[in-house]
Parts: structure tokens; C-alpha cells; sequence
């Protein structure tokens, strides 16, 4: 009985000096690990930095990717103008010489193809916010984890 009770001291004075948190890990996604290059166990103690580098990366990520969109609707802007000045030139000058209006006919056509059809916009619009919302629901989901892990931890 004596040495149970020392026993049970012993582990309860080691367990009291050490950060318990520590002990503790946290099953951190696959996908996280890679996209914020953490490797091994994350504890507890660490779950914090590791959530401030993923909202972080996903931030920065989600900038860079509507700068590049941004960026790429302006270069459509540009090439449609200067296909629509083309083609606005080009059949000025079609009865000049002959099949002038086939030819400017099959390069309207050919543009078209790189145009963008009726309502992009919206699903693009909708696939970032859907991404998004989706990354905001597992940040709120691990931040929930977080959060009981603590409390039941008593560092919270």
C-alpha cells in the first residue's frame, strides 16, 4: 500500500512539473502538415503556432490566387479589345479582296473559342467562396479542438 501511494506521489509530482499540454497531441491534417511544413507529433502546446502558420498560408494563398485572377481578367479585357478592334478593321477592309468576309468570318468564329462563356464569372465567384467557407469551417472545427483540449488540460 505504501509504495502504490509513493508510487502515485511520484508520478503525480512528475506529472504537476511537466506541461501537460505537451503530452498531449493533436491530430493535425495531412493537407496542413504539407501546406505549412510541419513534420512528427504536434502537441498541444504547438497547436497554437501551427494554426497560426495555416491561417496564415491560407491568407496569403488565397491573395496571391485573386491577384493572379484579377490579373487574368484584365489580360482578357486587353485581348478582347484589341480581337474586337481587329475584327472591326478587318471588315472594313474585307471587299477589298475576294473570300475577305469568309476569312474574317472563320477568325470571329476561331476568337470565340477563347471568350468566355455566359456565367463564368459566377462560378468562379462561387468555387473561391465555396473554398473559402470550406477552409473557415475545418479552421473553426480545429479551433473547437483546440479549445476542449485546453479545458480539459486546465491551461485554457
Amino acid at each position: 500500500m505504501a509504495i502504490s501511494a509513493l508510487l502515485v506521489a511520484v508520478v503525480g509530482v512528475v506529472a504537476a512539473g511537466c506541461q501537460l499540454s505537451d503530452i498531449v497531441s493533436v491530430d493535425v491534417p495531412s493537407d496542413i502538415r504539407k501546406s505549412v511544413g510541419v513534420e512528427g507529433r504536434v502537441s498541444l502546446s504547438e497547436a497554437e503556432d501551427v494554426w497560426s502558420d495555416w491561417q496564415s498560408f491560407v491568407k496569403r494563398n488565397t491573395e496571391k490566387f485573386d491577384r493572379e485572377t484579377q490579373e487574368s481578367y484584365e489580360l482578357l479585357g486587353f485581348i478582347s479589345t484589341a480581337t474586337d478592334i481587329a475584327i472591326t478593321s478587318a471588315n472594313s477592309a474585307t471587299p477589298a479582296f475576294p473570300g475577305g468576309a469568309m476569312l474574317v468570318g472563320l477568325l470571329s468564329g476561331a476568337a470565340g473559342l477563347f471568350l468566355k462563356k455566359p456565367g463564368t464569372d459566377k462560378v468562379i465567384a462561387k468555387e473561391k467562396e465555396d473554398s473559402y467557407n470550406a477552409g473557415v469551417k475545418k479552421a473553426e472545427e480545429l479551433a473547437k479542438m483546440i479549445d476542449s483540449i485546453g479545458e480539459t488540460d486546465g491551461t485554457a
